[in-house]
């Protein structure tokens, strides 16, 4: 799985112009590595918000998961 840590990382990468200066420097050959990471990041982050958007915008929405709403009564009886 993907780790927090790294993301904030990459970010920090990309927002310093390190990426940028490293991109700059390099051979093609990982120029178009360089490009195809990013390019899967993108495209994950579009997964993410299609699922992420499915799955808070459902009927259920942010319910716990086994949850949902309580099957007790007025008086806190099931």
């Amino acid at each position: 799985m993907l780790k927090l840590k790294d993301l904030q990382e990459f970010k920090e990468f990309l927002a310093s112009g390190a990426w940028s200066d490293a991109f700059a420097n390099a051979e093609e050959e990982l120029r178009l590595e360089m490009l195809e990471k990013v390019q899967e990041l993108l495209d994950a982050a579009d997964e993410a918000d299609r699922v992420v958007g499915e799955v808070l915008f459902s009927k259920d929405g942010m319910t716990p998961a086994g949850g949902g709403a309580s099957k007790l009564d007025g008086k806190g009886r099931s």
